[in-house]
């Protein structure tokens, strides 16, 4: 690896994955129409002039030099990162020429396959038990960890909220880890995680609303990845729990789900793209994107990562997942999660929904 060749304190590394996002994302927008990477709007939009896209090939860029320079890599952990690459290429080749439902699930269920493969996901969630709550372990872990990859792409809808997202699970789960096992912080994963949410910063600074670049499917799925990925292992290596890792992607999970199960009874295509989300229908609720994310932010801040933090112990921490779920499902409705915008949220709305 890179760090054997290369020696630079944890902080530089930092830095130089900071600076690496940045240069990449800025050079990107000046060769954005070169690129092919321009985003016009469409009725769906929620932006109104052409914008680049594939900003977050600097999230990309920014997380792996850190994997390659961090001392403390091993097979697995190269692996991990080669897979995350792939599933970026995909997102990128997705972002320049549109790839059907039929091919991209398949190539992206397989690359999380792998990963649960290599970072032994289903001990770090079934523990010791018998091969059928293994196997049963395994299938959920790998349909989670897929629709964990496309919510998180569906979820990019509107300026900054995916990278709000990305930046406060990897500083809540360090902060997490850190506190409750101290020895974390000189792990090769706390420091990818610090990389990440590091890289995605510095991407924010031309995503935050109003945006110069969007951030693409190569970076959002990357996104989704890693954080599935950096789950894993830290559930592995007894860091943080299955409750405070749900906990910290309730906003996103919720929204996403909520919207999806609506659509459903809606009778809508749901392969179609749409614009009916609950973050997306509050930014044109209240004139824009910044309120919405910084809202967001502010949950997970103030909220999340509490509640994340105290449930530490697994029987407390299913009850909160529970309430906080049951809190944030209920946000998603009420902001009308689902519903084409001429629809009121209400009591009515739903009450005629499930009568169909």
């Amino acid at each position: 690896m890179l760090s054997e060749l290369v020696s630079l304190p944890r902080p530089g590394i930092l830095a130089a994955c900071a600076l690496t996002s940045a240069l990449c994302v800025f050079v990107i927008i000046a060769k954005a129409r070169d690129l092919g990477l321009v985003q016009a709007p469409v009725a769906r939009s929620s932006h109104v002039r052409p914008t680049p896209t594939g900003g977050g090939i600097g999230i990309v860029a920014g997380t792996l030099l850190c994997g390659l320079l961090m001392p403390g890599g091993n097979g697995q952990t190269l692996s991990l990162l080669l897979l995350g690459a792939i599933m970026a290429a995909i997102g990128l080749f997705d972002d320049w020429r549109p790839l059907a439902a039929r091919v991209r699930l398949p190539l992206q269920a397989m690359i999380v396959f792998l990963a649960i493969w290599i970072a032994d996901g289903t001990v770090a969630i079934a523990g010791n038990a018998g091969a059928v709550f293994q196997l049963a372990a395994g299938l959920l872990l790998l349909l989670g960890g897929l629709w964990w990859v496309n919510l998180f792409n569906f979820m990019d809808g509107i300026d900054g909220i995916a990278g709000q997202q990305a930046v406060m699970m990897m500083v809540s789960a360090m902060v997490i880890a850190a506190i409750g096992t101290p020895e974390a912080i000189d792990s090769w994963a706390w420091w990818l995680m610090a990389a990440t949410a590091i890289s995605t910063a510095a991407f924010l600074l031309f995503n935050f609303p109003p945006a110069r670049i969007f951030m693409g499917d190569a970076g959002s799925t990357f996104l989704g990845f890693v954080i599935v990925a950096m789950a894993m292992t830290s559930l592995h290596a007894g860091w943080l729990t299955l409750p405070q890792w749900l906990i910290l992607s309730a906003l996103f999970a919720s929204d996403a789900t909520v919207t999806l199960i609506i659509r459903c009874l809606r009778g809508e295509n749901i392969a179609e793209a749409h614009r009916s989300h609950a973050y997306q229908r509050l930014a044109r609720r209240f004139g824009g994107a910044r309120p919405v994310t910084l809202s967001a932010f502010g949950l997970n801040l103030f909220v999340i990562l509490p509640l994340a933090f105290i449930a530490n112990d697994t029987g407390f921490g299913w009850f909160t997942v529970f309430l906080v779920y049951l809190a944030t499902a209920g946000l998603a409705l009420l902001a009308g999660a689902g519903l084409p915008d001429h629809e009121t949220a209400n009591i009515s709305t739903y009450r005629q929904l499930l009568k169909r």
